[in-house]
């Protein structure tokens, strides 16, 4: 059985790491995408954005078990589509990308791997997508993040983030539709990103909130920083790339 890649897509609230991910199932086939909500103490609002809002033991055993069915220990069903918290139109992802740029990255990804058709494709892809993947200490081995081969943290501008953020009518949860109350993304999802971002922030300055001229902002161990404010094809290429990377580093 093909070995297996396990990657991480992280970043803020509406960096675009959801987006990104529908797009990379397309150029790799064989891939697996993989409610007690805490009440800000300052808000008294429910806080989305700390790492108590999600069962992180939950996560690992999820991971743990998608990498064992894809090295043989099991069968599991790839996808063609991905679940989030919020719906992402098939329309609106398409319209990130041309068709003859995907096509492009298509081809890189066939020329840069050695092979003739995604048939082809020497390992299977477990995308892990979360707003807190890598927060400080992710590294330990109890979290989500320790168990991702590599990754990308998508950021983008704060004016970025808000705007993108405050233009969503509201996500869908089990217990219905959340909308954020007003100064939400001031009172908690900014205030929180930074909060439990510092080590990756004071390696890479440019991830809070900066401005980005390019797509690749450096790295944090095994994890790229990437901005969503650069081109999406731009944004896209950089976590193809660090895929291919993980990839060659075990030839």
């Amino acid at each position: 059985m093909p070995e297996t890649i396990v990657f991480g897509l992280s970043g803020p609230s509406s960096s675009g790491k959801t987006t990104v991910a529908l797009n990379l199932i397309k150029l790799f086939p064989r891939t697996v995408p993989d409610a007690h909500i805490p009440i800000n103490p300052k808000t008294k609002d429910q806080d989305w954005d700390c790492p108590e809002a999600f069962d992180m033991d939950a996560m690992v055993s999820a991971i743990q078990s998608a990498r064992r069915q894809l090295e043989g220990k099991g069968s599991i069903e790839f996808r063609t589509s991905y679940a989030s918290q919020w719906a992402n139109p098939a329309a609106d992802v398409d319209r990130m990308l041309p068709t003859e740029a995907l096509n492009a990255l298509r081809n890189m990804v066939l020329q840069k791997l050695h092979i003739s058709s995604a048939e082809e494709m020497p390992f299977s892809l477990v995308l892990v997508d979360g707003i807190l993947l890598f927060y400080d200490d992710f590294d330990e081995s109890s979290t989500p993040g320790a168990e991702c081969d590599a990754g990308v943290f998508i950021c983008a501008q704060y004016k970025t983030l808000k705007q993108r953020r405050e233009a969503r009518s509201g996500y869908v949860t089990k217990e219905g539709i959340w909308n954020d109350p007003p100064g939400y993304f001031d009172n908690v999802v900014w205030p929180n990103f930074v909060k439990y971002h510092c080590k990756l922030i004071a390696a890479n300055p440019e991830a809070e909130g900066g401005k980005h001229a390019s797509a690749s902002l450096g790295h944090f161990g095994n994890v790229a920083i990437c901005s969503s404010d650069a081109p999406f094809a731009h944004t896209l290429e950089a976590c193809v790339e660090s895929i291919i990377n993980q990839w060659n580093c075990r030839q």
